[in-house]
């Protein structure tokens, strides 16, 4: 096998425990907030020696490198940190009132929301071949709301701030787009951790304070160390080696990667109606993006 691939496989299985480490991290008592702001603090603490080493004889680059951005660049960036902070909020706060699986599924249909969004604010219409898979998805997300509803597993509340965590989510990525545009990845990587830490920070007072215990911190470090920056970090060294479209189908994987861990660490067993919601937004997931990349279309 492609060594590439493995780097792939290794990102998937760091980013889908993300969740179940959430969710420890409030069951041994520290809150949302608390969990998100130290994740990037961290990340930028951990981050900011590795880009240093990188950058041996050359420390200026990185410092050059944010300077060339211009004003309306910043305001980006701080829009993109705005949404990913509030992403955090929202997604981690539904990691208490429903299940691990229902939360990752409905997040990762973050790819949707940027189709809407940038259907609305950019004027990109989505490719005719993408709807089924959208259409699918959705369905896939309202059988999850059911789950919910019935009372099965779950509470309907958490499953729409999980969906309003992907829409966060979207629209930190279309800022992202025109925020990092003159920036190397890096040095732009470490500005939007500690410009997200910051604003977390702002929030605590009106979030219930700063609540955090030890082993809820070594939660909080596996996320920073492990999905952060081995997760994340693996898809950043594989697309070298490997398309974007298998980076992307790979993600994928999360929400089954994330109810594995869960099922493991808390004993949590989807309900069959869960399960099949969760199944239904994953393939209509995979429709969508092999008809926004043009693999349905007809020969």
């Amino acid at each position: 096998m492609n060594p590439s691939y493995l780097l792939v496989l290794l990102g998937v299985a760091m980013v889908s425990y993300s969740g179940p480490l959430v969710k420890l991290g409030l069951n041994y008592g520290a809150n949302p907030a608390s969990i998100a702001m130290m994740r990037m603090a961290l990340s930028a603490v951990i981050l900011l020696p590795i880009m240093c080493a990188k950058r041996r004889g050359q420390p200026e680059a990185p410092i050059a490198s944010l300077r060339r951005m211009t004003k309306k660049q910043w305001l980006w960036s701080v829009l993109a940190s705005a949404f990913l902070a509030l992403h955090y909020l929202t997604w981690m706060t539904s990691l208490d009132a429903t299940s691990t699986f229902a939360s990752v599924a409905l997040v990762c249909t973050q790819p949707l929301f940027v189709a809407v969004l940038s259907g609305v604010v950019l004027k990109e219409r989505m490719p005719r071949a993408a709807f089924p898979g959208a259409a699918v998805a959705v369905i896939g997300a309202l059988l999850i709301g059911m789950n919910s509803i019935a009372g099965m597993s779950g509470d309907i509340t958490g499953d729409l701030l999980a969906l309003a965590g992907a829409i966060f989510m979207a629209g930190h990525w279309l800022c992202n787009r025109y925020a990092r545009r003159t920036a190397e990845a890096l040095p732009f990587m470490l500005l939007l951790y500690s410009q997200t830490a910051l604003l977390l920070l702002c929030t605590l007072p009106f979030l219930g304070g700063f609540r955090m215990t030890w082993t809820a911190l070594l939660a909080v470090a596996g996320l920073a160390v492990g999905c952060t920056l081995l997760g994340h970090a693996m898809f950043t060294l594989a697309l070298g080696k490997v398309s974007a479209t298998v980076v992307s189908f790979a993600l994928l994987g999360e929400p089954v990667g994330a109810m594995l861990w869960s099922m493991l660490m808390f004993g949590e067993i989807p309900t069959p109606l869960l399960f099949g919601g969760g199944t239904v937004t994953i393939l209509g997931l995979v429709l969508y993006l092999m008809g926004s990349m043009g693999l349905l279309r007809r020969r």
